[in-house]
């Protein structure tokens, strides 16, 4: 059965890692162009010939980010998946800093859970939107969150590095507008 709760910073003195990892067999290839009456971006559906993975090690609970609300999925007692968001003030919304779902979980709701659970929180809170980080290279969490209701609401072309364009991994943001 499947258990969400919520935990703490100060229960884990030490930290509490998480491991980001994704591979995908599509990208959103981005093209910039300078016109002359402003500018265009676009963003079209490529496949990769060879599958993009993406492994990288953090901490859940960093100190830059405020008012932080963590909460683990359990399954059978293993722990399945983490999300965390934070209510930014300055501009009322939501923020998901992080959303991840053990590879050996995935595909049993344990997403779409977290993602009602956050929907609630936002209402109970009264932000205006929930948004979202992510990368033209993780086409999977792009469906995921496309079937959730968030839509692309801008994007970083110099995020990572100086080069994300042509690594294709440019920095995306989706959002949802809360109905209130």
């Amino acid at each position: 059965m499947l258990q969400i709760k919520r935990i703490y910073k100060e229960n884990f003195p030490n930290g509490k890692k998480i491991i980001y990892q994704y591979s995908s067999d599509n990208y959103y290839d981005v093209s910039y162009k300078e016109q002359e009456n402003g500018w265009a971006i676009e963003f079209t559906l490529k496949h990769l010939d060879t599958p993009f993975h993406k492994y990288l090690e953090g901490e859940i609970f960093e100190d830059h980010i405020e008012d932080i609300e963590c909460y683990i999925a359990e399954l059978k007692g293993d722990e399945a998946g983490i999300v965390s968001f934070s209510h930014e003030k300055w501009n009322n919304v939501l923020r998901i800093n992080d959303i991840h779902i053990d590879q050996s979980h995935q595909h049993k709701g344990i997403g779409s859970n977290f993602m009602a659970l956050v929907k609630k929180r936002a209402a109970e809170i009264g932000v205006r939107a929930i948004v979202l980080e992510t990368q033209t290279s993780n086409y999977p969490a792009i469906q995921f969150y496309k079937k959730h209701g968030f839509q692309l609401i801008g994007c970083e072309l110099l995020s990572y590095s100086n080069k994300d364009i042509e690594k294709r991994e440019v920095r995306v943001e989706m959002g949802l507008v809360v109905e209130i």
